[in-house]
């Protein structure tokens, strides 16, 4: 899928977002507030974009993440 985030363009899909994330540990981030499960871990939405198309965390907000992750059909759940 393509999705485009603060005017770049990229290309990915759910099966790379899983495989690349698949041996990665969640990051404990306090303020984090949504998450998404992968291999039975709960990752951080922000963590995920990261990890996924290499951008820095300060380059997208948690809004970008929330859309994109929510388009390749992950399911985002929300802690207080």
């Amino acid at each position: 899928m393509r999705i485009t985030i603060r005017g770049k363009t990229y290309s990915v899909s759910k099966e790379e977002v899983e495989e690349k994330l698949r041996d990665v540990e969640p990051e404990e981030e306090r303020r984090a507030r949504y998450f998404i499960e992968i291999g039975g871990k709960e990752f951080p939405i922000k963590q995920v974009l990261n990890q996924t198309l290499n951008l820095p965390k300060l380059a997208f907000s948690s809004q970008d993440a929330f859309i994109v992750l929510e388009k390749l059909g992950f399911e985002i759940t929300k802690r207080n």
